[in-house]
């Protein structure tokens, strides 16, 4: 199921546009300097091809190597018509007959001639090479009489390529540096005319200067196709851009490949990577049309995006709005198109919840409840499957069963269709995306942490230190459950015996009167003799205690629950597990051998209780004959027997609750090493957070001038940063912890607090009972006074202290039953941050129109990631001035770095942001859609919807292409 999925993704992405291996200048062995003199393995080369090697042999050298090859013989066209006759047309390969020509350029420039490359379409025969030399001096008209000496004369260069482009060809500056090339050219023409000038040493920069725009006005106004540079770093020199007719016109520059070996065929440096639909000439004009997009050389040739979305599939019934659609996706960019109602959105909606997204939807506000009706009413019964490449090159399939009453549901399997047990999809990382749904990229802009997580996203030292972060941020959390646990232990130790701990003073004091220094003295020996006989048992307490945890439960089991999980299960796994894993994993044998060892250690501990228990009897003996000692000396005076008494039973009394306060002052003692130790990790957060404050504020002026580069003058985007200043939610937590204060509300005290103190060192203030250094804290704001004075400072101790001491059990105490401290605590744990957002125009951005919001946010999360990037009609709140001018701009650049899915009705995101693919939605009815086409915009099929769907037809087109007419545009990148 899933291999037929993927097969049918591979063929609708057959008419997509990618990268195709091209040499537009290489020569064949009919050509006179076959092969070159100096080359490698001449002597090889020459064995293997000559004059006479055939076409077919030939093109399958050139094959192993390249996609696209332009054989260009000087002066001669006869072999490469008859290898491209031999290829034939195909989207594998394909060999494009051309030709070098020598060209003389106008007397005005110099006596040089220099070389273009001609290139004809494939199968294009001899005769069409022959027509161009059509009544021009001195050239055969026969292909074999032509020689390399032979030049072009008569005719002006613009000339020359219009007798070109009559034959649908297209023309090349052949190698401008060299001694033939144009720019050569230009450089000695200048050098001549220097000289008749006197002053040429103080003028010369100036005169220099002016050779290229001499240079660059006669390659624009010649309508050359293209000019071949010998490096790639000489691409930058001929970036140029000229108003030719009324026209914005630029000059592609291309690789020169110039082969004249075997061994030289295989120079994979000297390659040109143009982007194309299918393979030909008509590919290679439409890449020069889009240069910036579609000519890479090897140096900077984009690696693929990588994650990356595959496609969609999405099978619904009657119920749902597709019946069953399959959407094939690229790498690069991807374009939804449709009317509206063809659903664009509900591709869009089905992919949120596949990845989990449903999940943060209460993030959008409003927005959810949009979003959750259009996924009722479009996915019910939908059966949603994304094909989905990880950057590890894993290609996995994550498929859900539409149900409204469950946000996450996905499942994960290989694309042989085996199950991957993923937890959640967002989590494990392996499956990132970023989805913006309709309006989801304005309501950024409202909201300064979103904007924050987005801008720190584009500083990759920041990763770390914001993980390390979330992560102590859960410790601190999680350890609120050994506090509480720790503060349950030390109640339950003051409540014990009904709370009789209270009494310890009463009964300290009891005894005290009654342990005369006489009395004390009679019952020394009484009392070392009872000391010793409970520290024993104390030992024994213990023996018991650890006996008792060994042999609960009685029997160790790991097979525990099993027999529960089997009654529901069904036969193959009740037989798997009895029949094979029960035996594999030995767990019987595990099981005997563990309790062996627990039955060892409970005899150990049953022997030394019954040794304790021995020393307690000896003392119990002494006790006894001490007491018999005691009755005995005392027998004649009744006065004191009566003291004797009293005195054995406030002693059994204190010690009773002194037994009491010990095991409290132990817990309490562990519910203050839980305290420090949650102090530590608040310590490690306060340090973390003040490191992502340094790297943030190190790095702004980075991320400003990386986002700045898509906007034009007229708009700047800057950030406003202040380090810690996000206390929004501090600020209202802190509110009742200062209701001790007089009108604390009126006052706006925790707007102070906010402004000195973090969450955690304010609460160190309680904890610490530091509440000193908040006197004198604040400032007076108009006729306001909002600084805290010492009755504030006392008052909010009193009412909010987490601490306070028992004087009858002379012991410190929780608090109201440790209510306050745990409010404390949970301030503590409240998120604060740097505040970070977006000025645009030195405004905050949320404080803009929804559209300026929009077009400071799309650069914004289309830089923060490389990870797949999902967009529901970014022009929504755009005019058309921001999309040409800010969103087809960081489209064009981004789409090599990340993939980008884009839901649209606007024809510039198509056209300019040239898309490798589009999809076209068709609605069949209000309640049934479709998709009719697949195909990137180079196909004339697509090109004909566009035109249809988003520009209103033919007509509309072209009434606007006529009124437009001679109005000078701007380039794109320009």
């Amino acid at each position: 199921m899933h291999a037929t999925l993927l097969s049918k993704l591979a063929e609708l992405k057959g008419r997509t546009a990618r990268f195709r291996r091209v040499a537009f200048h290489l020569h064949s062995p009919d050509s006179k300097d076959w092969p070159r003199e100096g080359s490698d393995n001449v002597r090889n080369a020459r064995s293997r091809f000559s004059a006479a090697t055939g076409p077919q042999e030939f093109a399958g050298e050139l094959r192993q190597h390249l996609e696209l090859a332009a054989i260009t013989d000087h002066m001669r066209c006869e072999f490469a018509t008859k290898v491209s006759a031999e290829v034939g047309s195909n989207d594998e390969f394909i060999v494009l007959p051309g030709m070098e020509v020598n060209f003389r350029p106008e007397a005005a420039l110099g006596c040089a001639r220099i070389h273009l490359l001609v290139i004809l379409p494939q199968g294009s025969p001899k005769e069409c090479f022959e027509r161009l030399f059509a009544c021009l001096p001195g050239i055969p008209a026969n292909d074999t009489a032509r020689t390399g000496s032979h030049e072009v004369t008569g005719v002006s260069l613009r000339q020359w390529v219009e007798r070109v482009h009559g034959e649908n060809g297209i023309c090349i500056a052949a190698h401008v540096d060299n001694s033939q090339g144009v720019r050569r050219l230009f450089r000695q023409t200048s050098r001549e005319t220097l000289k008749l000038f006197s002053d040429a040493d103080s003028k010369e920069l100036e005169q220099q200067n002016e050779i290229g725009d001499a240079l660059k006005n006669y390659l624009f106004q010649s309508n050359l196709d293209a000019v071949e540079v010998a490096k790639t770093t000489d691409g930058p020199y001929y970036r140029w851009f000229s108003t030719i007719e009324g026209k914005t016109c630029w000059i592609p520059t291309t690789l020169t490949f110039d082969a004249h070996s075997v061994e030289e065929f295989a120079k994979s440096d000297r390659i040109t990577h143009v982007k194309m639909t299918r393979l030909g000439l008509a590919g290679l004009k439409s890449a020069f049309e889009f240069p910036d997009t579609r000519i890479r050389f090897p140096d900077n040739l984009p690696s693929p995006p990588s994650p990356t979305l595959l496609g969609i599939q999405v099978i619904g019934d009657a119920r749902s709005f597709f019946g069953e659609v399959t959407v094939a996706l690229t790498e690069n960019l991807n374009c939804l198109i449709g009317a509206r109602g063809s659903g664009k959105s509900t591709v869009v909606e089905a992919l949120r919840y596949v990845f989990g997204y449903n999940r943060t939807l209460g993030e959008l506000e409003k927005l959810q409840t949009t979003i959750r009706d259009m996924q009722r009413a479009n996915l019910v019964g939908c059966l949603i499957r994304v094909v989905y490449r990880t950057s590890s090159g894993d290609e996995r399939v994550l498929e859900a069963t539409f149900d409204e009453k469950s946000d996450y549901v996905t499942k994960v399997y290989t694309k042989q269709g085996e199950f991957i047990n993923v937890a959640d999809v967002e989590a494990c990382g392996d499956y990132p995306l970023r989805l913006f749904g309709w309006s989801e990229i304005e309501t950024l802009g409202r909201s300064p942490a979103r904007q924050r997580d987005l801008l720190d996203r584009l500083v990759a030292e920041l990763g770390p230190k914001l993980r390390e972060r979330a992560e102590l941020r859960k410790k601190l959390k999680a350890s609120l459950a050994d506090v509480r646990k720790a503060i349950q232990d030390t109640r339950s130790a003051f409540e014990r015996s009904d709370c009789e701990i209270r009494r310890f003073k009463e009964y300290k004091t009891d005894f005290e009167k009654l342990n005369t220094p006489e009395v004390k003295g009679l019952f020394a020996a009484l009392d070392l003799a009872q000391s010793k006989r409970h520290l024993l048992a104390q030992v024994l307490a213990n023996a018991g205690k650890q006996v008792q945890e060994l042999i609960t439960p009685n029997r160790l089991d790991l097979r525990t629950g099993i027999d529960t999980l089997l009654e529901r299960a069904d036969q193959n796994l009740r037989d798997w597990w009895l029949s094979e894993e029960l035996q594999r994993l030995g767990i019987a044998a595990v099981e005997q051998d563990v309790q062996g060892l627990i039955n060892q250690a409970v005899d150990r501990l049953r022997a030394f209780s019954d040794l304790v228990q021995q020393h307690i009897s000896a003392f119990d003996t002494q006790i006894e004959k001490v007491h018999r000692k005691l009755r005995e000396q005392l027998a004649a005076d009744a006065s004191m027997q009566k003291v004797a008494d009293l005195r054995t039973n406030a002693e059994k009394r204190l010690r009773r609750v002194t037994g009491l306060r010990d095991d409290y002052q132990k817990a309490w003692g562990s519910l203050l090493k839980t305290l420090e130790d949650r102090e530590n990790v608040a310590d490690q957060l306060v340090g973390v957070q003040n490191q992502i404050a340094g790297i943030r504020a190190k790095h702004n002026r980075a991320v400003e001038e990386t986002l700045n580069r898509f906007f034009t003058g007229a708009m700047r985007v800057s950030i406003d940063f202040r380090a810690g200043g996000d206390v929004e939610e501090f600020c209202r937590t802190v509110v009742p912890l200062l209701s001790g204060a007089k009108r604390y509300k009126a006052r706006r005290l925790e707007a102070v607090v906010g402004r000195h103190y973090t969450p955690i060192s304010f609460a160190r203030l309680f904890l610490r009972d530091q509440m000193s250094d908040l006197v004198g804290k604040g400032e007076v704001v108009g006729d306001m006074t909002a600084v805290f004075s010492d009755e504030d400072v006392n008052g909010i101790w009193e009412k909010a202290k987490p601490f306070d001491r028992d004087d009858h059990a002379e012991v410190e105490v929780l608090a109201e039953g440790g209510s306050r401290l745990e409010a404390i605590l949970k301030l503590q744990e409240t998120d604060w941050d740097d505040y970070e957002t977006i000025l645009l125009d030195g405004r905050p951005v949320n404080e803009k129109s929804p559209g300026q919001r929009s077009s400071a946010m799309l650069p914004l999360i289309a830089l923060a990631e490389t990870t797949p990037l999902v967009i529901d009609q970014p022009e929504d709140n755009l005019d058309k001035r921001l999309i040409g001018n800010v969103m087809v701009k960081v489209l064009a650049e981004l789409k090599e770095k990340r993939q980008i899915v884009v839901c649209t009705h606007d024809p510039n995101i198509l056209v300019c942001g040239d898309a490798e693919q589009v999809i076209v939605l068709d609605a069949e009815s209000d309640r049934r859609g479709r998709v009719a086409l697949h195909g990137s915009i180079d196909n004339d099929d697509i090109v004909d919807t566009v035109v249809d769907l988003l520009e209103g037809g033919d007509a509309a087109f072209e009434a606007r292409r006529k009124r437009y007419e001679g109005r000078a545009a701007h380039p794109i990148g320009g």
